[in-house]
């Protein structure tokens, strides 16, 4: 048999699937002429298929080595080299290949397509993002009508939350293919991250008719029913989504999430435990170090409790240090730096030990994360611990605040201090939901006539630091905030705080002193639903949206609040 017969042989073999007889075709080929470069072309491609990607980076390699530059095959076998490439996690080796052809004057949309993707893999973080969009609308310039290029494109703005034209592109997905269920899933995604929950809904929905099993689609769903406070529906998808995959992780901590709003703890705790394992978790820290489980006796033990999540978390939760020392635990807390000299206020304080995030961890037997607590000490909702005040403010500091604060605004006869936080870590996946222009805080200014408002924000917006600039009956109290233990002194000095959902929140209520939060429609679950207190803090007071987005209402029942039964001079 000759070689174009044996050629044309393998090839057919390659088509039907018939992997190995092609291989050994092509190997008798090349035994007989080691530099036939369709040979190793087709060698290539069938080591591909099968996954072997080494194995066909080889052989693409050496067919480029003896094809001319300008043969017909050589776009081929450098495409499909790339591929390799990019399979094989070589990711920059990949890029390079396609932008060269590109270079070359190249000019196929599956071209520009290969390196949008290499550079996207090439950069997890997304800092090539733009680059990858610009070769992908290179693409579409040549093929406005390649639906898939289009969600490309949407996943990438997504993951830039540039929102509104991810939304736009998917849109153009769905116009030229709304047969697949993954372009109507990612559409809802995008409605959600702009508050257009009911309308993300429809999409989710529409996936689920061409996919009723689409685990993604019944988490996704759930979410954005939860957050139009439809939380027995959300609690369903989230079931279905668990019957079809067990082991869901994001599933079952979103159903966590809904059953903690609805106070149902001892079915949500357990849940919960599975936020290290969903897309996206934070690192699960000392996973070296054993866990304890609540059971083990903790007397003459030493155990590492670790800060997570955010700083009012651990604000919140520090609560519990004080149970785990009085079981006769020697406990290591380790926290940010910035919550250091605060946490040395527990009452505790001098029966553990302090660490700062990143200092060495001494020896110890267990370590569990902070906000596991609540499940190893069997907190029921009815039950919550609350030795309100558990934090304190340092004397020290606490008189160099009250100073300052009297050179900005002496106290007057029978004037009231409120202080104010209008916005929290502008990364936090909820800031678009919790945080409000600190403009809409003026109202509060009406209530009565006796008021002096003072901004405890050490990283004031933008646009907010103007607004207190031009407004003189607002007093600027960010600057000379250096971490927490600041915040508690300047605090201690107020009659009353007004905050959105922030550490600030938790702080004045560790500190037991009197505090207001304004909460959107569909809070975070530890300020539950429909109350107007909370268990966590017997000092503070909830004003909650009635309509997502709407803060209007909210800032007038707080100034009429203010008008009627603000708190007596401290």
């Amino acid at each position: 048999m000759n070689a174009t017969e044996t050629l044309r042989q393998a090839f057919q073999l390659f088509e039907q699937e018939h992997y190995a007889a092609a291989e050994q075709a092509l190997f008798g080929l090349l035994d007989a002429e080691p530099g036939n470069a369709q040979a190793l072309h087709l060698l290539g491609s069938v080591a591909a298929a099968q996954g072997r990607h080494e194995e066909a980076a080889v052989a693409l390699q050496r067919a480029l080595q003896v094809l001319p530059q300008d043969a017909r095959d050589t776009l081929a076998v450098r495409y499909k080299l790339g591929r390799a490439f990019y399979e094989l996690g070589r990711f920059e080796d990949a890029f390079l290949l396609y932008r060269d052809l590109i270079e070359s004057g190249h000019r196929l949309p599956e071209l520009f397509i290969a390196a949008a993707a290499a550079l996207q893999a090439l950069s997890p973080s997304g800092k090539n993002d733009e680059h990858a969009i610009a070769l992908l609308d290179e693409a579409l310039q040549l093929q406005p009508d390649a639906a898939d290029t289009w969600h490309r494109k949407a996943l990438l703005l997504e993951r830039g939350k540039r929102w509104e034209a991810a939304r736009a592109s998917m849109h153009r997905a769905l116009q030229l293919d709304g047969q697949r269920a993954v372009y109507w899933l990612d559409a809802g995604l995008a409605e959600h991250a702009l508050g257009e929950f009911e309308e993300a809904l429809k999409f989710y929905d529409q996936a689920l008719i061409f996919d009723p099993d689409y685990v993604d689609a019944h988490v996704s769903r759930g979410t954005s029913l939860a957050r139009l406070r439809q939380y027995e529906e959300a609690i369903e998808s989230y079931r279905r989504a668990l019957y079809l995959a067990p082991d869901e992780a994001d599933a079952k901590v979103n159903l966590a999430l809904s059953l903690l709003v609805l106070g149902r703890f001892q079915e949500a705790l357990p849940l919960y435990e599975w936020r290290w394992e969903g897309r996206g978790a934070d690192p699960y820290r000392h996973e070296s170090i054993p866990a304890w489980n609540g059971a083990s006796p903790l007397r003459g033990k030493r155990i590492l409790l670790w800060a997570e999540q955010g700083h009012g978390d651990t604000i919140q939760f520090s609560r519990y240090v004080e149970q785990i020392v009085g079981a006769g635990a020697q406990v290591v807390f380790e926290v940010p730096a910035s919550l250091l000299p605060l946490m040395a206020s527990l009452p505790s304080w001098a029966s553990f030990e302090l660490i700062a995030m990143g200092e060495a961890v001494p020896a110890v037997d267990y370590q569990l994360p902070l906000m596991s607590l609540p499940l190893v000490c069997n907190t029921h909702y009815d039950e919550i611990p609350a030795p309100v005040p558990y934090l304190g403010a340092d004397d020290a500091r606490r008189q160099e605040w009250a100073a300052r604060i009297d050179g900005l605004a002496p106290r007057g006869a029978g004037r009231l201090r409120v202080g104010v936080v209008c916005s929290g870590n502008p990364g936090n996946v909820n800031d678009r939901r919790r945080s409000i222009a600190l403009s809409q805080f003026a109202p509060l200014a009406q209530a009565r006539g006796d008021l002096d408002f003072f901004v405890l924000q050490p990283d004031l917006r933008q646009e907010d630091a103007a607004w207190l600039k031009a407004h003189e009956a607002w007093y600027d109290l960010g600057e000379g905030i250096r971490d927490f233990a600041d915040t508690a002194a300047a605090l201690s000095c107020m009659d009353l705080l007004v905050t959105v959902d922030t550490a600030a929140a938790h702080l004045a209520g560790a500190l037991g002193m009197p505090v207001w939060i304004a909460l959107p429609f569909a809070p975070d679950w530890r300020w539950f639903l429909g109350r107007h207190d909370s268990p966590w803090y017997p000092a503070a007071r909830l004003f909650r949206q009635q309509r997502a987005g709407e803060w209007g209402d909210v800032m007038l029942t707080i100034k009429a609040a203010l008008a009627v039964s603000a708190p007596q001079r401290r």
